[in-house]
């Protein structure tokens, strides 16, 4: 199993295969999410990642981004994340094609940045001390988290763009942050 992260625009064979399977997720309208996946989802990325599983099949597409409502060096990883196929409605773990997309995702930002803090966000509650345990104990990936709803996009109206993180790295750049 491998992951590849790239800025947007530097591979044309992985960005037309990151467009394809973009497309077909977005092209799915019996996902609940598939709004998500529409063009303009993707514009606030500055890396894209596709994982591979051990057969060379594309599993897991996400990117990273940055935003302007975010305190700067702060990148959001697993941003828009969905599985090509294998997809289980009730996990028991964080698979591994997750862990191994999450790495690729830190590393590329260690490499690539002057990141300072890295999270991933949800919009639902009581998620985080699960993917904490998880990344944690199967990938030793390391997150915290808190009581707060950040402002993860930014409409400060709209509710959906309040939601909890999993974070590492400079814990008080999150003062910084509009939360509540």
């Amino acid at each position: 199993m491998e992951a590849v992260t790239w800025v947007p625009g530097t591979d044309a064979e992985f960005d037309h295969l990151f467009e394809v399977l973009r497309l077909q997720r977005y092209n799915d309208k019996s996902h609940r999410l598939w709004k998500n996946y529409g063009p303009d989802a993707f514009e606030s990325c500055v890396a894209l990642t596709i994982c591979f599983d051990d057969n060379n099949q594309p599993e897991v597409c996400s990117s990273i981004s940055s935003r302007d409502c975010w305190p700067k060096n702060v990148y959001r990883i697993h941003n828009r994340v969905w599985k090509t196929f294998n997809k289980k409605e009730y996990l028991r773990t964080v698979s591994p094609s997750m862990g191994v997309s999450a790495q690729s995702q830190i590393d590329w930002l260690h490499d690539n940045t002057e990141s300072e803090l890295y999270f991933i966000s949800r919009q639902t509650n009581n998620w985080n001390d699960w993917m904490i345990e998880h990344f944690n104990k199967n990938f030793g990936i390391k997150f915290k988290t808190d009581k707060y709803a950040y402002l993860t996009c930014p409409n400060e109206c709209d509710e959906t763009c309040w939601q909890t993180i999993i974070y590492n790295g400079n814990e008080q750049l999150l003062a910084d942050w509009k939360r509540r």
